[in-house]
């Protein structure tokens, strides 16, 4: 969390002001903020977060117009600012492939940067090419102020999940991987003395309850490198948290690989028991494949219904 006190302290000390001189209208059409990524944006940020990417900083964003307008000018008085608070950052290690993460963005700009849309999708069929990931880093972080409305309008809808279809649709590809990985592939990969595969198969199954499990409060699963972290945030989770914790790190030879049997079908009956609760499914299957086909067949939407159930 340092590092967003230090960004939002930057902004309302200085960063507001020399940004004001250069755009007039700024107490009317300028919104500030931390949204995107980096642990930073998830209040994740420690030591170890300090080797790349981590001069303080924050974003600005502004409509289409004033950024053609006044975004070009508005990066130079930005990067002036962030060169003067920490003349070091000319040194910092970037990630490699990372997309710009702080300055002037236009709101739309923003938004296809992390999402592949400039604003919130306008169809079912745009969500459901959106992973998660993307999604958790879109709605992440802070925003510190916003007068127009224009970028937290957006905001406010993508924090509303999936749309009910595409929900149904992602979490059925879950529960489907679930079944087949570790309820079904694991023992036999271990049968096979494929262990190596059985370990893939294990890390398939927590991948998509993962997934699964934020789909089911209508949230977005983060990065993989946070999604343990995220996932222990989410009310009533203890019990799924370390039995998916013990799946991966529990031993795989003699007794660990019956214990993590017993685990995985902990897990399977976590999310047949909240499927059922929720009336997403009405099988008694200890099976998840059925309860799979029975969300999916929940789906409205006959374009998503008849795509592929694998889906990301």
């Amino acid at each position: 969390m340092e590092y967003y006190r230090k960004a939002k302290m930057l902004f309302l000390s200085k960063g507001r002001s020399a940004i004001t001189e250069f755009f007039p209208y700024a107490d009317d059409r300028l919104a500030a903020g931390l949204v995107g990524q980096g642990s930073e944006c998830f209040g994740y940020d420690d030591g170890i977060s300090a080797d790349h990417d981590f001069v303080p900083g924050f974003c600005i964003w502004l409509s289409d117009e004033d950024y053609a307008r006044y975004g070009s000018t508005l990066q130079d008085v930005y990067d002036s600012l962030i060169a003067e608070e920490y003349p070091d950052s000319v040194n910092m290690k970037t990630s490699a492939g990372a997309i710009k993460r702080r300055g002037v963005f236009s709101v739309d700009g923003f938004y296809e940067s992390l999402i592949g849309c400039p604003g919130v999708p306008q169809n079912n069929m745009v969500y459901m090419a959106i992973p998660q990931y993307a999604l958790a880093e879109a709605t992440n972080g802070w925003v510190f102020e916003d007068e127009s409305g224009e970028f937290s309008a957006i905001r406010r809808e993508l924090l509303k999940g999936y749309p009910e279809d595409v929900r149904k649709a992602k979490l059925a590809s879950s529960l489907l991987l679930m079944a087949q990985s570790g309820q079904y592939n694991f023992q036999r990969c271990v049968n096979h003395g494929e262990e190596s595969a059985a370990v893939l198969a294990l890390s398939t199954f927590v991948r998509e309850s993962i997934k699964a499990a934020f789909l089911l409060e209508h949230s977005y699963a983060p990065y993989y490198k946070w999604a343990f972290r995220r996932l222990r945030e989410l009310p009533g989770m203890n019990m799924l948290d370390a039995s998916l914790e013990y799946i991966l790190l529990g031993s795989n030879e003699g007794r660990g690989v019956v214990q993590k049997i017993r685990a995985v079908e902990r897990v399977a009956s976590y999310f047949t028991s909240r499927l059922r609760d929720e009336g997403l499914s009405s099988s008694e299957s200890d099976y998840l494949e059925p309860h799979a086909y029975e969300v999916r067949e929940k789906i409205g939407d006959s374009a998503i219904r008849n795509t592929s159930i694998f889906s990301e």
